[in-house]
């Protein structure tokens, strides 16, 4: 018999009490086990006791604020997503965060389809990563070239799949942002490449009612010429890097717009988010031609 699958445990970590009641509510409903702390030092706390999979945390606190909260998680756990929700204005602090190694983030005041959003994209990755296989020996070169249809569904089995290519080779540390950052990279392939859904398209059908936007993705698989794109994904490992080759069969966009998320007030702006957070966990993210191809590179530690 099939065993049914786990849902995840959510923490959720604010000081601010109308907040914190929010976000645990909606995501109790979202049918979540979730806990919730007022501070950083209770946030670690439940994360020591409770063991979540995702960790919602605001960034400004007493006692203990979110960067320390998060510098202490990372020291415990390379595998919890953490998503830190921030105030405009603290871009700054956002940035830190995601350089300690915070997975994504949410700017406030947090609308419900936002949370909703993250929980079934993280509980899809939480689902289907495998357990890192102990590799004996050194793997000295690897290559693999899939091809896949418009199916966001399996897109997570897929990276997981690329990832389990890179076994033993990229550190502990930095997989879990690999992972996101290929996930991220893909679902664009895929969304805004083949089946030409616009960054406003997908903004607006985020905000309306919770079918809007599946019923969007499911119109646009059906129609030509849509329906009869892929998404090439081809991967090399050597001795000194990973490397991933996207392609999509779309017309492409301008990529030379897309915000430097080095730049901390580039966070907020409204196109280009997965891109920045994938450029932020690569060595090198390059768009070639019209923006359809995109080379991933991840620079390995030496053999």
């Amino acid at each position: 018999m099939t065993q049914p699958e786990r849902k995840m445990r959510v923490l959720i970590v604010e000081d601010d009490e109308a907040s914190r009641q929010f976000m645990t509510t909606l995501v109790r409903d979202e049918g979540y086990e979730v806990e919730a702390a007022a501070n950083g030092a209770d946030g670690l706390k439940a994360f020591e006791n409770f063991k979540p999979d995702l960790v919602f945390s605001d960034i400004s606190m007493p006692v203990m604020d979110g960067l320390e909260m998060l510098e202490k998680i990372r020291k415990q756990s390379n595998d919890v997503i953490v998503v830190m929700t921030t105030a405009f204005g603290t871009a700054e602090y956002t940035l830190k965060a995601l350089r300690l190694r915070a997975n994504d983030f949410l700017v406030k005041p947090v609308m419900p389809q936002d949370v909703v959003a993250n929980l079934k994209k993280y509980q899809d990755v939480f689902a289907t990563r495998s357990v890192e296989r102990q590799v004996f020996g050194m793997i000295l070169h690897r290559e693999l070239t899939l091809q896949l249809g418009n199916q966001p569904a399996i897109v997570s089995r897929v990276v997981d799949r690329l990832m389990q290519e890179t076994e033993g080779r990229i550190p502990p540390s930095e997989r879990l942002n690999i992972h996101l950052g290929l996930l991220e990279i893909i679902m664009n392939a895929i969304e805004h490449g083949n089946l030409g859904i616009t960054y406003h398209e997908k903004s607006e059908a985020l905000e309306s009612s919770s079918e809007v936007w599946p019923n969007l993705v499911k119109q646009r698989m059906a129609d030509s010429p849509y329906r009869d794109r892929s998404v090439l994904i081809q991967f090399q490992m050597d001795g000194e890097c990973c490397e991933w080759t996207i392609t999509d069969e779309g017309e492409g966009f301008n990529w030379e717009e897309v915000p430097d998320p080095n730049d901390p007030e580039n966070l907020l702006a409204a196109n280009g988010r997965g891109i920045m957070l994938a450029r932020l966990s690569f060595d090198e993210l390059t768009y070639l031609g019209n923006g359809n191809q995109v080379i991933l590179r991840k620079n390995l530690p030496p053999l």
